[in-house]
């Protein structure tokens, strides 16, 4: 057990953890959890191929899953670790479960930041940071179909590039008075803003989302401006959150993420 690595997470870094720890000639047994039923996969395309559909699974996982039976890595996958006890050096599952380990690597992530006003619950709203994200915005998916994306940065424009070209119509609003406004200059937000316009998407600055209307499915987004945006469905992306919790409940110290 001594040797042992229980690794934390199943995204990029856990994957290269595995990797590197195999080319390097580690030996000992590997186990590695993740949340997810999938093996760990690149989270870039999600927002463009991928949710396009262009590309499938096998295009952006990092490793098949005969990749870990040949390295002798024993994947958990879909099994959620809930808490880490340092002192008697193992790891309590969700399901009840207890793993001893030598080591530990902790490869969390993040999660989404959501937006929690009133209506947040409504069928038809949507973030996208997975693969199972991804497959509930495509079945909106149709011609003509009324999109409000909320959040102008990286993953917003990304999915209204997308929708667009499905022939749907896209209405993005941000908060700030130009997209991508916390990641590049002006003259770079400008153009961005100029190209998705040419595509059909519509474009408001200086909106705050005051709430989702709506009985069981959501039909429009209200702005603090007093506008209503009328809708089928809404992806928001208005950020993540570093997912430190397990970490802070082990001991560790953490600051917007797992200080190292």
């Amino acid at each position: 057990m001594a040797d042992d690595i229980l690794i934390i997470g199943a995204g990029q870094a856990a994957a290269q953890a595995v990797q590197s720890l195999r080319s390097e000639g580690f030996e000992g047994t590997i186990r590695i959890f993740g949340d997810e039923p999938y093996a760990p996969y690149q989270l870039p395309p999600l927002s463009k191929k991928f949710l396009a559909g262009e590309i499938g699974y096998d295009r952006v996982e990092l490793k098949a899953q005969d990749y870990y039976e040949q390295a002798n890595v024993e994947t958990h996958w879909s099994t959620r670790v809930t808490e880490i006890d340092r002192k008697a050096k193992h790891v309590l599952t969700g399901d009840g479960r207890e793993f001893a380990y030598g080591k530990l690597i902790l490869a969390t992530g993040s999660r989404v930041r959501e937006l929690n006003v009133p209506g947040f619950e409504l069928e038809g709203v949507h973030y996208l940071r997975n693969i199972d994200d991804v497959k509930s915005i495509q079945a909106h998916f149709r011609e003509g179909a009324k999109m409000v994306v909320v959040g102008g940065g990286y993953i917003g424009l990304e999915v209204a590039a997308v929708a667009a070209k499905r022939g749907i119509d896209v209405t993005v609003l941000e908060t700030a008075d130009r997209v991508m406004a916390r990641v590049v200059d002006p003259i770079v937000s400008r153009f961005y803003e100029r190209v998705h316009k040419e595509e059909g998407v519509k474009i408001e600055t200086g909106v705050t989302v005051s709430g989702f209307e709506g009985t069981d499915k959501i039909t429009a987004v209200t702005s603090g401006e007093g506008k209503s945006y009328p809708c089928d469905f809404v992806v928001v992306g208005i950020g993540i959150i570093p997912n430190t919790e397990l970490a802070a409940e082990a001991g560790l110290e953490v600051e917007n993420g797992i200080v190292v």
